[in-house]
């Protein structure tokens, strides 16, 4: 009868697996499939806000890992239910991964201490929710908006050590008291109900279950004192990533404030290269024009009117050609001012621009330059243009000293 109860026993063996607060046990695979997706509801409130602020790859990893659990129980556990040595070894393989996924904090259950201040911050808004998870599993947020920032104070001050977390982490702990009494309730009753026609083997499960008990209590006192050194450990350990963290959110605020000071610069200079390269274009196709107006028009006026010898050509032709001449070389010329100066200022602006990014870019991480550089740079920035477009040019000054020339001197 005893070899028939250890069969018995061996074919209900429980898979145990590890949790953030202690063991956690499943007389059959269809409980543990159904704990497992449970769990995969804890982050749902992530699917609305989590692309937002680039977190995917998080969740991802949280999917990925639940699926791959899940696949081992359905795949493997429900499979070979009625083949008890591959049944225990697929269990015991399935505590291992569990254990390792939990470690290498691939994912997390409704027993981690901070999952009731997720789950308070969720309901509050899902950004809060996303804030108190990023900073527990140390994720980089991006963009970081008003609502994020103020989830992520709250976490900040909630894993510094408050009041909420000790609460949280004192009820995780009666929890498990809680847990571990209902288990061995379970487990006593279960006994007892076996084992009633045989007075000797209960009395044994009693004295085992005493033990249990001892055992259980200092459990508890060890865990306690590892608490105690982990919370302080935490602490340390918090204060220093607390203050990388605010380096960085000042440095990511500092880029910000320069974007802010410089977005009307960067949008002023790309509407001036775009309206001064419309207008070098304008310009230039005018310019072509205009030279071929004069030849065309010279080319005209000489075969009609000067297709003859130099002595019988008139006066009055000849001043007409020097008039035209003059006028279309001094038309050429402003309009070929124009088009440079524009050609110039297009260049000037698109500079302007490249080096307003180039600065954002390298303010980022606080790496970008001293104090007393940034108004060196500033002053570069917002320098005034200028442009050669008509300070040179006096007019036709060849037609004046051609008619002079041609005057009866007085």
């Amino acid at each position: 009868m005893s070899e028939e109860r250890e069969q018995e026993e061996t074919k209900l063996k429980r898979i145990t697996i590890k949790t953030e607060t202690g063991s956690k046990w499943f007389d059959e695979p269809e409980k543990l499939l159904a704990w497992v997706q449970q769990q995969r509801q804890l982050y749902a409130f992530h699917r609305k806000v989590s692309q937002r602020y680039q977190m995917q790859q998080l969740f991802s990893t949280f999917d990925q890992s639940w699926s791959n659990l899940q696949q081992q129980i359905t795949n493997g556990l429900q499979r070979f239910k009625h083949d008890p040595e591959n049944y225990n070894q697929r269990a015991e393989q399935f505590s291992q991964d569990f254990a390792n996924l939990l470690n290498n904090r691939q994912l997390f259950t409704d027993e981690a201490s901070f999952n009731t201040f997720v789950q308070r911050q969720a309901v509050k808004s899902p950004e809060f929710g996303l804030a108190a998870i990023a900073v527990e599993f140390d994720f980089n947020v991006t963009p970081i908006d008003h609502k994020m920032y103020q989830g992520l104070q709250q976490a900040d001050a909630y894993f510094a050590g408050s009041e909420d977390r000790i609460d949280d982490e004192t009820e995780s702990l009666e929890q498990l008291k809680h847990r571990w009494d209902d288990e061995f309730k379970q487990q006593k009753s279960k006994l007892e109900a076996d084992n009633s026609p045989v007075l000797f083997e209960f009395i044994q499960h009693k004295v085992n279950a005493e033990k249990l008990i001892q055992k259980w209590q200092d459990q508890t006192e060890t865990q306690t004192a590892d608490l105690d050194t982990h919370k302080n450990e935490f602490k340390t350990k918090f204060d220093d990533e607390l203050a990388k963290a605010k380096t960085d959110l000042e440095n990511l605020t500092k880029t910000y404030d320069d974007k802010l000071a410089l977005h009307a610069a960067v949008k002023y200079w790309g509407i001036q290269q775009k309206s001064n390269r419309n207008k070098a274009i304008g310009f230039g196709i005018v310019m072509l024009l205009m030279i071929i107006s004069v030849v065309l028009t010279l080319m005209v006026f000489v075969d009609n009117h000067l297709n003859t010898t130099i002595k019988d050509v008139a006066l009055n032709k000849l001043i007409t050609v020097a008039v035209i001449t003059t006028f279309g070389i001094w038309l050429i010329k402003v309009a070929a001012n124009i088009f440079m100066s524009h050609l110039h200022l297009t260049t000037d602006a698109q500079e302007r621009r490249t080096m307003i990014h180039t600065y954002l870019a390298l303010t980022r991480k606080g790496q970008g330059p001293k104090e007393e550089d940034r108004q060196l740079i500033l002053q570069t920035l917002f320098r005034p243009n200028t442009t050669d477009m008509v300070k040179n040019d006096q007019g036709p000054t060849q037609l004046v000293d051609l008619i002079n020339r041609l005057s009866p001197k007085q």
